[in-house]
């Protein structure tokens, strides 16, 4: 239910800022008339690990262990559902030659019917962890994003890009760490809802 990739559409600029800004200087140096026709406007760059920060985070571990709890439990409860209904099945192909062709034909269907809700709550389960999660990500990337535009303004950044789509850079230009500690002071948790799953009588498998 994977974190997330927060900044897109930067990549191809990734490569080649530096070069840009230095190819611009040179160019303005070169030319005096065309420096008076245009205002260069220069570029401070800092980059962020954004998927790091998920991680590493005090806020986004306790995501990871919220959720794998949630998982492991519903996947506890799957196994003993399916146990039960595989147990019925075997039941009643034993009994087909001791009842009516009708009364069989009965049980089956009700066992269909059983199949069916546990497939339905399954699903349900599954919406509900990835809803919850949905959630506790979104809080620990509004944090991660509002911690990086304050370290931007102080350090005078113009630019911000994912480490992610950066073939080269110069260390210093790598703030992640520094993100990592604003979070964690900020949001030393995080709020991961309770998966609420829709229940009914027919979605409780070998219950009758």
């Amino acid at each position: 239910m994977g974190i997330l990739s927060a900044v897109g559409g930067a990549g191809r600029w990734a490569g080649c800022g530096l070069a840009m800004v230095l190819a611009a200087s040179v160019a303005f140096a070169a030319d005096p008339p065309a420096a008076k026709r245009a205002t260069a406007v220069p570029a401070t760059i800092i980059i962020v690990d954004v998927q790091q920060a998920q991680r590493e985070s005090l806020a986004g571990k306790a995501l990871v262990s919220q959720r794998d709890h949630y998982q492991q439990s519903f996947q506890n409860d799957f196994n003993s559902a399916r146990q039960r209904l595989q147990v019925s099945d075997q039941d009643l192909a034993r009994q087909k030659g001791t009842m009516s062709q009708e009364a069989y034909d009965q049980k089956v269907k009700d066992l269909e019917q059983q199949v069916v809700a546990f497939q339905r709550r399954t699903q349900m389960a599954v919406r509900a962890l990835e809803k919850s999660t949905d959630s506790a990500v979104t809080e620990l990337m509004n944090v991660i994003l509002s911690v990086t535009g304050e370290l931007a303004g102080e350090m005078g950044a113009t630019l911000v890009l994912p480490k992610q789509q950066v073939v080269l850079h110069e260390p210093s230009m790598d703030v992640t760490t520094l993100v990592i500690e604003r979070v964690n002071r900020r949001l030393p948790n995080v709020t991961f809802p309770v998966p609420v799953v829709e229940d009914s009588p027919s979605a409780k498998p070998g219950r009758k």
